[in-house]
């Protein structure tokens, strides 16, 4: 008789084929493959504007961070409050700032492995797992500081709890601990990014899936899965209600029209990446196609699908709607499905065939991501700021200085961040900066109520500048201030002795 749909470990069928002697071997394999593949080289690529945003948020005081997200960035402040404990315990580093993000990604991939072995075996688990790691959205934010592979963590582990519970629920078994324990989990998943509370909406399409499925009741689990639901969004609904207040720093989103369609896509899963987005909608296809005429790949669909559609649909509607919220990053949390999705169809391969086929299709996706992958670990990666270069330089040439105690910088502009200067990159590699005056320099950023800092303008440089002997100015590219800057120190006597253009970033030394 064969084994509940949810709450199953192994299908009788494949556990006669694939035996599992060690049911931990699959999820320990596929999480190291997972954290490799996300932690090497995440070191290259500079520092850019949004993980600044991490590291000037979770670097300041508690009070300051409390200051902070009253007035922007209240939407990020549990992850901000994560990060500033991490960087308590090991320091801040580029490095740093993004391992929690590999470790993220690992143990993901791991609970992908259960979450797949549990629905339709080990087969699709263990691909599912190795699918995860190697979709291009997943190897960009496992290397990126900021909170989209936590969560991914949150909205698996959700799932994975949601399942345990409808299983207890449907037997007539202690279920309230899994409930609870499913509850706290989308409660803080929501807190660490506010879009998750769309998985929470979408597991109820789920749970009415499976249990049809199963061909049993459905009005138990649904309704305590609806009374979950309804008591996590109503936990979350302030925090929603305070971050519309600040959905100006939202502005850039674009809106709604027919490059959505390329992002949802292409962009979403894929990175920009059209060849692994084709692997990934034809074995999508596959998969659908397969359910409907043999149900051992159905409860994947009923989990998989829901978790994909309703974030991304809830927020192409309500972006045509209000005004917009859809950014193909912000459902980097339904790669987990997406995996599901791409492993479910194999469920259906002959054994005669399945290694082979296993081989062709990792092989593929790999080599369809290694690509993107490399691209991602360049320095110009991110935004094309390569500040670490510019703080290498910086650097170099001060030690090169005989004397450096009076030096000076000025920051101008950041190419495409009309809000920040270019004291973004001081803050994101302090230690090139180390021992530099900031004449122009108001109210620090920890000092104040928002995200950056305060300074008075370039052109009263020459009157501040005091008896600084070198002037560094760092400036955009486009828009450059360096004729401002220039005009300001010639009157003190300033000169123009190098200048050096580093992707986006101009750098002038001044001399007397």
């Amino acid at each position: 008789m064969p084994i509940a749909v949810v709450g199953a470990t192994v299908p009788p069928y494949l556990a006669r084929r694939f035996p599992l002697r060690r049911p931990t071997l699959g999820p320990a394999v596929v999480g190291a493959f997972g954290f490799l593949v996300a932690v090497i080289g995440s070191w290259v690529p500079s520092v850019w504007y949004d993980e600044a945003a991490t590291v000037t948020s979770a670097t300041r005081s508690w009070a300051a961070l409390g200051r902070e997200v009253q007035s922007v960035d209240l939407v990020h402040a549990t992850y901000y409050a994560l990060m500033h404990c991490w960087f308590a315990v090991v320091g801040y580093s580029p490095f740093a700032l993004r391992f929690p993000s590999a470790v993220a990604v690992a143990l993901t991939a791991a609970l992908i492995v259960l979450l797949g072995r549990r629905l339709a075996g080990d087969r699709v688990g263990v691909l599912a797992g190795v699918f995860f790691v190697l979709l291009p959205r997943v190897t960009w934010m496992g290397a990126e500081g900021r909170s989209f592979a936590i969560g991914a963590l949150l909205a698996t582990t959700a799932t994975m709890l949601l399942l345990s519970a409808v299983d207890r629920t449907s037997a007539g078994s202690r279920a309230w601990p899994w409930w609870t324990a499913y509850a706290v989990v989308s409660v803080i998943g929501g807190s660490v990014f506010l879009y998750l509370v769309l998985v929470t909406v979408s597991h109820g399409l789920t749970v009415v899936a499976l249990q049809r499925l199963r061909g049993g009741a459905m009005r138990r689990p649904f309704v305590t899965w609806a009374v979950t639901a309804g008591l996590t969004i109503a936990t979350l609904m302030p925090l929603a209600v305070a971050s519309s207040r600040q959905s100006a720093q939202i502005s850039w989103i674009q809106h709604i029209s027919r490059h959505t369609v390329e992002e949802v896509l292409v962009t979403q899963f894929s990175y920009e990446n059209a060849g692994f987005a084709v692997l990934l909608w034809v074995l999508v296809a596959a998969g659908v196609v397969g359910a409907l005429r043999l149900p051992r790949i159905r409860p994947v669909l009923a989990l998989g699908v829901p978790w994909v559609a309703v974030p991304t649909v809830g927020l192409i509607v309500a972006s045509i709607v209000t005004h917009p919220l859809y950014s193909p990053r912000y459902v980097a949390y339904a790669t987990p499905a997406a995996a599901l999705l791409m492993a479910a169809p194999f469920a259906l391969v002959p054994a005669r065939w399945i290694r082979p086929t296993v081989i062709v299709a990792v092989l593929l996706a790999g080599a369809l991501t290694a690509p993107t992958w490399v691209a991602q670990r360049t320095t110009t990666a991110k935004d094309d700021s390569a500040w670490n270069q510019v703080a290498a330089l910086i650097e170099r040439q001060r030690l090169a200085e005989r004397n450096t105690a009076h030096d000076a910088v000025l920051y101008g502009p950041v190419e495409r961040h009309a809000k920040a200067t270019s004291r973004i990159i001081a803050e994101t590699y302090p230690h090139a900066f180390a021992g530099l005056r900031d004449p122009l320099l108001v109210t620090a950023a920890g000092a104040g109520n928002g995200l950056w800092e305060t300074q008075r303008p370039l052109s009263d440089a020459g009157a501040v500048i005091g008896d600084s002997s070198t002037v560094w100015l760092l400036t955009a590219v486009s828009p450059d201030d360096r004729g401002q800057a220039t005009a300001a120190l010639r009157p003190e006597g300033f000169h123009i002795t190098h200048e050096w253009t580093i992707a986006r970033t101009r750098v002038v030394q001044y001399q007397r």
